[in-house]
């Protein structure tokens, strides 16, 4: 192991909250200037008819903020690993326009990929009184959400509404826990590298098995870069069809699940309206305190998963549970 795997990661994407002395480290603001651009991309775009799925840059043109977003990109890929556009009056704007405004600026971070298997690219994260369990996504519950990674390369989140009261997104550094479980608990991580079969929450055709037939490992490495994918809750739902966790899976578990949650470790924030959130989806685990929502205060956020082929990191993510084959891992080796 001590070969093929770091004693120790050293990237920008290794980080505490301490490292983090003001909000305005990950902010980037929206001048009068830029969202002018924006609104005439948007009004342009939508004339064309096209679906804001396949928006991309060249044809949502923002000569002016294209460079301040290719640096979001870097700064996704290559520094802190997360970020937020603020500013955005999204108030002004019905719900189709702020679509297309959030779609354009995200296609120059990367390609919209689709998040399910009824086969919606744009996903209205709400709460829809359902249960957080094997039948349903979290996006469609209140709960509180343990940390955990998503589909694609970058998640974004576009916030049209808040809550009265909860809804906190926090983030955490992949790389810092790694960091720490080889330092603390090294004799863990061959089950970590291992890996997991998941649920797939009805996200398959019915002739196919409701569990993943491989596991899915939580650490891997890609050209020498941690690819971190993690989501607790479809590991256990897989007793609903039999299979069983090990006392030594759980207590793995639980020391990861442990150490997310460990004072210090989690940026926290507070969405506005308007805001736009990228976080790179291989190196960040996220989360999200419960909310309640309430007339007039209602937390609705969109979710985007975007994939870029310029990405370093490239082992296989959650993306193929839930839409086979659609991955750029599995596109390559089919083309191969």
């Amino acid at each position: 192991m001590k070969e093929q795997f770091p004693n120790t990661i050293d990237e920008p994407n290794v980080w505490t909250a301490a490292n983090f002395g003001l909000e305005d480290e990950w902010l980037v603001q929206l001048s009068a200037d830029n969202i002018s651009e924006i609104e005439r991309a948007m009004d342009s775009f939508l004339a064309s008819g096209i679906p804001p799925q396949k928006i991309h840059s060249d044809i949502f043109l923002l000569p002016e903020l294209a460079p301040i977003l290719l640096e979001a990109h870097r700064e996704v890929e290559y520094g802190r690993g997360f970020l937020v556009l603020r500013g955005w009056p999204s108030e002004r704007f019905s719900y189709d326009q702020n679509i297309a405004a959030y779609c354009g600026v995200a296609s120059y971070l990367g390609e919209t990929k689709v998040q399910n298997y009824e086969g919606e690219a744009i996903v209205d994260v709400i709460d829809e009184d359902k249960p957080y369990d094997q039948t349903s996504r979290g996006y469609m519950s209140n709960k509180r959400l343990p940390f955990h990674s998503d589909g694609a390369d970058i998640v974004g989140l576009m916030c049209l509404g808040e809550p009265i009261e909860g809804g906190t997104s926090l983030l955490v550094s992949a790389t810092k826990l790694y960091n720490v479980i080889r330092q603390e608990h090294p004799e863990i991580l061959p089950t970590l590298i291992r890996g997991f079969k998941h649920h797939r929450r009805g996200q398959h055709d019915r002739d196919e098995p409701p569990v993943t037939t491989k596991r899915i490992p939580i650490f891997s490495f890609n050209s020498g870069l941690l690819h971190c994918c993690y989501n607790r809750n479809p590991i256990e739902w897989t007793v609903h069809e039999g299979l069983m966790l090990t006392p030594e899976d759980l207590a793995t578990l639980d020391y990861l699940d442990e150490l997310c949650n460990r004072p210090g470790m989690a940026v926290k924030m507070t969405f506005r309206e308007g805001d736009m959130q990228f976080v790179n989806n291989f190196v960040i685990l996220h989360s999200r305190s419960a909310y309640r929502d309430k007339r007039g205060h209602r937390r609705h956020l969109v979710r985007l998963w975007l994939e870029n082929k310029t990405s370093r990191r490239g082992a296989s993510g959650l993306l193929d549970i839930y839409v086979p084959g659609s991955s750029k891992v599995s596109e390559a080796k089919a083309g191969a």
